[in-house]
């Protein structure tokens, strides 16, 4: 994905040179350039979080890295100054965007945000929230880089119920084995454990367990792995935690449902785990 350059339609600016007078520790997306004599006045960046975005005109959340930025006119306390208008704002942004090979997911009526998305070079995707305020002075951009959360706090049964009771389902990646092995680590007792804790508290949930697998080496090996996977852990259930296997069900899709893309080594990190899926 090219760097996408925000063109000037219609918008009226002296000839003078503007030099940015941004917030401490912000900056631009690096994909995006902003409206000449606008500095940032308000940065936030969080590894991980939401925002929700119509798609099909409904809303819903795209999680991922999200990135906040405000900015504001440099000519804001001028009265006598005109000042673009939201839908100027708006046009710069999804032209450029439309023009790189995005597209314009929805726009509100009145151009009081649009949302747009696109896919970079190496398959990154990213949402983006125009929102401009009725003066033209302001506007914000939201942007989140979609993916999957990597579990990284220790599993425990309370976690594993609250997400199966909201989602159905949940990706565990405390369970471990060698590369093209079954064999279960030592290291995925913890894991294993609180997965039995679990289910042993509640007794009237019967659970999937589905091993996924990335997408290097041929879809026979990666569905066989995948399957061998889940068994094992069905087997250590049983054999170790005392959980009767009546109330488990093995299944290997090898890479069939992916957490992400399979272009990147995070990506395929995210996509080899194992999931509890409530039956």
């Amino acid at each position: 994905m090219k760097h996408i350059i925000i063109l000037l339609l219609l918008i009226a600016c002296s000839d003078s040179i503007f030099s940015q007078n941004d917030i401490e520790n912000s900056k631009d997306y690096y994909l995006l350039d902003r409206l000449p004599a606008f500095d940032i006045t308000a940065y936030k960046e969080l590894e991980f979080g939401s925002h929700e975005f119509f798609i099909e005109k409904k809303k819903r959340a795209v999680e991922g890295k999200k990135i906040s930025i405000t900015y504001k006119h440099q000519q804001r306390d001028n009265t006598d100054f005109q000042f673009p208008t939201r839908l100027q704002i708006l046009r710069n942004y999804s032209n450029a965007i439309t023009k790189a090979g995005g597209r314009l997911i929805f726009e509100r009526h009145n151009y009081e945000f649009g949302h747009y998305s696109f896919e970079t070079a190496d398959s990154k995707e990213i949402w983006i929230e125009v929102k401009p305020r009725s003066t033209g002075k302001q506007y914000e951009l939201t942007i989140i880089e979609k993916a999957t959360m990597v579990q990284e706090i220790a599993i425990d049964a309370e976690l594993i119920k609250n997400k199966i009771e909201i989602d159905g389902k949940i990706a565990i990646y405390g369970i471990y084995f060698d590369t093209g092995k079954s064999v279960l680590k030592a290291e995925s007792k913890p894991a294993l454990a609180q997965i039995a804790a679990f289910l042993r508290d509640n007794p009237g949930i019967n659970c999937w367990i589905v091993g996924h697998t990335d997408s290097d080496g041929s879809f026979e090996i990666n569905s066989k792995l995948s399957l061998d996977r889940a068994t094992a852990i069905k087997s250590a259930l049983e054999t170790t935690y005392g959980i009767t296997l009546d109330r488990l069900y093995a299944e290997g899709v090898g890479p069939l449902a992916p957490a992400a893309s399979n272009t990147t080594e995070e990506g395929k990190k995210l996509n080899r785990r194992v999931e509890l899926v409530k039956k």
